[in-house]
C-alpha cells in the first residue's frame, strides 16, 4: 500500500531495529492503543522487538489481523507500524515514531484506510482510540469519524461508518 509519502507492508523481522526507535520511547509509547494487548508496546532492545514482531505475525498467519511497516519514502526505514483487522471490528492502531507521529501523516495512513482497507479487509466501520491522542481527534473528525456511541465507549474511540 502507498500514500503520498509512505510505503505500508506487512512487517518483517529485519524491521526490528528500525522499529525500535519508535517503540523504545516511553512517551511515544503511551500515545498507542494498547487496548486488550499482550503488552503495552514498549520494548527496550532489539530482541524484545523482534519477539514483538515475530507475535504479530503468528496473529496474521492465523488471520487475526494483520501489522504493517510505515517505511516513508525518503529513507526506506520502518518508522512505526499500522494494525487493521477486518470484520465489524475493524479497529486502525497506527503507531509511529515521534518525528512522524503527526497529524499529517494520521491523515494519510487514515485516508489509505478508508480508499482501501476497509475493501480489501471486509471492514465495516472504522475505529481508533482517541483518548490517547487528543491532538489529533480534530484531524480524525475532520476525515468523518465521530465519537463512538457504541464500540468501548469507556476507552475513548471514534468510528467512520461505511
Amino acid at each position: 500500500y502507498e500514500t503520498e509519502s509512505f510505503v505500508l507492508r506487512l512487517v518483517k523481522l529485519e524491521d526490528a531495529e528500525t522499529l525500535l526507535s519508535c517503540y523504545s520511547d516511553k512517551d511515544n509509547v503511551k500515545k498507542f492503543n494498547a487496548d486488550f494487548c499482550t503488552s503495552d508496546f514498549y520494548c527496550s532492545t532489539v530482541e524484545e522487538m523482534e519477539n514483538c514482531i515475530k507475535f504479530w505475525l503468528e496473529e496474521y498467519q492465523k488471520q487475526y489481523y494483520v501489522r504493517f511497516s510505515v517505511i516513508p519514502k525518503s529513507n526506506n526505514k520502518a518508522i512505526g507500524t499500522v494494525e487493521i483487522f477486518g470484520g465489524e471490528a475493524g479497529v486502525l492502531r497506527i503507531d509511529l515514531s515521534a518525528e512522524y507521529n503527526t497529524e499529517k501523516s494520521f491523515d494519510e495512513i487514515i485516508r489509505l484506510t478508508i480508499e482501501q482497507f476497509v475493501d480489501d479487509f471486509g471492514i465495516d466501520s472504522v475505529k481508533i482510540k482517541t483518548s490517547n491522542i487528543p491532538e489529533k481527534i480534530n484531524c480524525i473528525e475532520n476525515l468523518g469519524f465521530v465519537p463512538s456511541n457504541t464500540y468501548r465507549t469507556e476507552f475513548g474511540y471514534h468510528e467512520y461508518n461505511i
